[in-house]
């Protein structure tokens, strides 16, 4: 199984992944694609200081490269149960999506948000743990906002994409998320 979370900066995506793997799938693989990049930017190398000097403006990193990371990462889990946070944030990444997890059932949420809701969320959030990309977040949201149906009709061209009203309490958007997977 695998499942794609979608949805604006502070819409509840990492939030949810963990809760689903506390309380119904103790063996999910979350990949965190910003974590993934942040492995990457890490390293030294001339590609992974370009991923850091772009994640620490808060520009989208190049669709080959995200991509590119994520499937090298995926294909070393095999068939075990995986869910990606923040990705596709193209069309051209939603477009790889069937040949990153070919062969596999595609479970894909769609978190929806209202602006003043996330920005508070994104204000209680910087205070709490401090996130860098916190501090470009009004870039980020107009950067999704932008690609944002472009993505959704992409993905829906193949794929079921389950919406989620995610302006709730955490453990309601849980038992939305729980129920639309079949997972109870």
């Amino acid at each position: 199984m695998v499942i794609v979370f979608i949805g604006p900066p502070g819409s509840g995506k990492g939030t949810q992944a963990q809760v689903l793997k506390d309380s119904v799938l103790p063996n999910l693989h979350i990949l965190t694609v910003s974590s993934l990049l942040k492995e990457k930017s890490s390293d030294g190398s001339v590609l992974g200081n370009e991923i850091k000097e772009k994640m620490d403006n808060g520009d989208l990193i190049d669709d080959t490269i995200v991509i590119s990371v994520l499937k090298e990462k995926s294909d070393s889990l095999g068939d075990e149960q995986i869910l990606v946070d923040g990705f596709p944030r193209s069309s051209v990444q939603a477009e790889s999506l069937k040949e990153i997890f070919t062969n596999k059932d595609l479970n894909i949420i769609n978190f929806t948000v209202t602006d003043e809701e996330l920005l508070t969320r994104i204000k209680k959030r910087s205070l709490e743990e401090s996130r860098a990309d916190d501090s470009v977040f009004d870039k980020r949201l107009k950067i999704y906002k932008k690609t944002h149906n472009e993505i959704i009709n992409s993905l829906s061209k193949d794929n079921v994409v389950i919406n989620i009203d995610a302006n709730d309490q955490i453990d309601h958007i849980s038992k939305k998320i729980i129920e639309k997977l079949s997972l109870n």
